[in-house]
């Protein structure tokens, strides 16, 4: 009997103020670890990232259903830390991962498995950052080191574009995504070795690469570890959900390979709790975990709304203070609008100090087809001063000025903009960006920015959108410039 334990629960929830500090009790949509849904999901991952050369077997479906429920319930604060700091990164490594033709499952499935998101990490073996690159290979792929202190496998950018070039050049060797996967950490020659000695069976297929002679523990280890956190952020992004559920559980750790069948007579929940034991004779230690994870018992955890990744509360419909209506020369400016994700006509005719008829009239694909995310509208009769910055535009006589910084938060880089844009109209009549809040940047940036709050640490170099003096202020001196 397949068993599913409850780990992420319904994306939708319609719920009152009250219940994002309660419980939910909702119709649940479990993720699992049971042999059948494992060898399922697998099967559709691989389907779509168009792998043809190499077979789903039980052997891997065992290895992956262990690492998914060592990931997400032996380990699962753990990797709740790895996927929240991976927010910070993620969106810059799918980009570069998607231009190499790489799946976004990958780029979230090496970083995790091979630093857990840290630009800084270093192993035993010499290899250093995120992506855990050796430094004769990182040099091979154009990543400097110079030996004194310069050391570019500790930018996460270019390392994030030095590992989607090495995976798609393996793919090209192998002519198969997963072993371009095991070629990142065994390397090509030793990939190709194993290949070519796994027998006469012509399939593709995990079991003789697990047990080949060739590979040491961590090493025969590494294919289902990354393909069970694929799935696992592939779970999370389908479902919309900022992290894993935390569960209640029993567990301990064997040490040494134990008789399966021994098992069995002292824990009648044994497959159950522990699905990949079913067709195993002995304990597994894996190298990874040091040693085997064995479940002695789990309880479904609650969902709260606050593991759902929604548009937050802080940034909805941000409102403005009262600004006057005070004329200025000229004629009105018209701004080109893109709708993020959870805008709506009420929210963005407020924002710009207009109403759902004037944008209704102006954008008569509204009325046809209704406001949907990515869309391109016209604000009109905005001030004369209005200006649309970003990265690339010159403020206070510089370019890259409103460019985000490195651990910048959304806070931090609010009150930057603002007295970088007062700076720069500090001889003009009129004061730019003095309605600007956080909640106001991350309305109009959602799409980019992603699932974040106020604090979060935000990438270095991301070019977000700024209308300021959508709104007239005037600054104290105003009423004595001519």
């Amino acid at each position: 009997m397949s068993v599913y334990i409850v780990l992420i629960f319904c994306a939708v929830l319609h719920s009152s103020p009250t219940m994002a500090q309660n419980h939910v009790n909702l119709n649940l949509k479990p993720v699992a670890f049971d042999l059948y849904t494992v060898e399922k999901q697998l099967t559709d991952m691989m389907a779509d990232w168009g792998e043809t050369a190499f077979e789903v077997d039980d052997v891997l479906v065992r290895h992956v259903s262990y690492f998914i429920k060592y990931y997400a319930v032996e380990h699962v604060d753990q990797s709740n830390k790895m996927i929240r700091r991976s927010e910070k990164y993620l969106r810059y490594i799918k980009k570069r991962f998607k231009k190499h033709g790489i799946a976004e499952e990958v780029a979230f499935a090496l970083p995790f498995v091979e630093s857990g998101f840290n630009p800084g990490a270093q192993s035993n073996a010499g290899a250093l950052g995120m992506f855990q690159f050796l430094d004769g290979t990182a040099m091979h792929y154009g990543l400097k080191i110079d030996g004194v202190g310069l050391d570019e496998r500790r930018d996460y950018k270019k390392s994030a574009d030095a590992c989607a070039r090495y995976l798609r050049d393996n793919r090209r060797v192998f002519a198969s995504t997963v072993l371009s996967i095991a070629s990142y950490h065994h390397g090509t020659k030793m990939v190709a070795d194993v290949l070519l000695n796994c027998g006469d069976d012509p399939a593709r297929k995990f079991g003789p690469i697990f047990q080949s002679r060739f590979l040491g523990p961590f090493s025969r280890e590494y294919i289902p570890q990354c393909l069970a956190a694929a799935l696992i952020y592939r779970y999370l992004r389908q479902n919309k959900l900022i992290m894993l559920p935390v569960p209640e559980f029993g567990s301990k750790t064997l040490r040494a390979g134990t008789s399966v069948k021994v098992l069995k007579k002292k824990m009648q929940d044994l497959y159950k709790l522990n699905p990949d034991l079913l067709h195993a004779k002995l304990i597994y230690p894996y190298a990874s975990s040091n040693g085997y994870v064995l479940l002695t018992k789990i309880e479904a955890p609650a969902l709260t709304t606050k593991l759902v990744r929604q548009y937050p509360e802080w940034a909805k419909n941000p409102k403005l203070p009262p600004s006057g209506n005070t004329k200025i020369k000229g004629l009105p400016q018209t701004i080109q609008y893109v709708v993020q994700t959870h805008n709506d006509l009420s929210g963005i005719a407020e924002i710009f100090g207009t109403s759902e008829n004037a944008l209704k009239f102006t954008n008569r694909f509204v009325v046809k087809q209704g406001l949907h995310s990515g869309d391109v509208i016209e604000i009109k009769g905005m001030a004369p001063t209005t200006r649309v910055l970003d990265a690339e535009s010159i403020v206070d006589g510089k370019s890259g000025a409103l460019a985000t910084r490195e651990d910048e938060t959304l806070e931090t880089f609010c009150k930057r903009v603002i007295k970088t844009l007062r700076a720069d109209c500090a001889s003009c009549r009129w004061q730019m960006g003095a309605n600007l809040t956080p909640a106001l940047i991350y309305y109009w940036n959602h799409d980019v920015l992603g699932s974040i709050q106020p604090d979060t640490p935000l990438e270095g170099g991301l070019s977000l959108k700024i209308y300021s003096d959508y709104r007239w202020h005037k600054t104290p001196v105003d009423s004595q410039a001519p």
